[in-house]
């Protein structure tokens, strides 16, 4: 059985943040949509570093008893994708315009060639689909 959490009461002006909605409060006009409309979006595309870093610090820090608190709040599968991937891919090597799952498509790359490769993809649009087969294809080849 999953653990309960706390929920956090989040607000940006007349906006509510809640775990599986964003209730509005009377009727704003629309200048004050765009600023927690762009923090839902920036929270969507970061929330998966976040959590990777977290688990990386944590583990750090407490080590067993970090993992230990961390059970059961979501899937461990997930947790290790998280981790593994923010390991793999350090901050430097990240670029913002760029997925979550464009990163996840270079982390078993050495530095070099994830920068190379996220920089490629950020010139040419590429989705993270294209990356990974160019990433797949790039492998291939040097491994003949």
């Amino acid at each position: 059985m999953a653990k309960r959490v706390a929920t956090p009461n989040i607000s940006l002006g007349s906006i509510q943040f809640l775990p599986s909605a964003a209730r509005v409060k009377g009727h704003p006009p629309v200048e004050e949509w765009i600023g927690p409309f762009q923090f839902a979006l920036w929270c969507q595309r970061a929330s998966p570093w976040w959590i990777g870093d977290l688990l990386l610090a944590g583990d750090a820090h407490f080590g067993e008893e970090f993992s230990q608190a961390c059970e059961g709040l979501v899937s461990g599968d997930m947790l290790q994708r998280y981790e593994s991937i923010a390991r793999r891919v350090p901050p430097e090597n990240r670029r913002e315009s760029l997925s979550w799952s464009a990163h996840a498509a270079v982390a078993r790359l050495r530095h070099p060639e994830q920068r190379k490769m996220l920089a490629a993809a950020e010139k040419n649009g590429w989705s993270s689909e294209v990356l990974r087969k160019k990433v797949q294809a790039m492998v291939q080849s040097s491994s003949r």
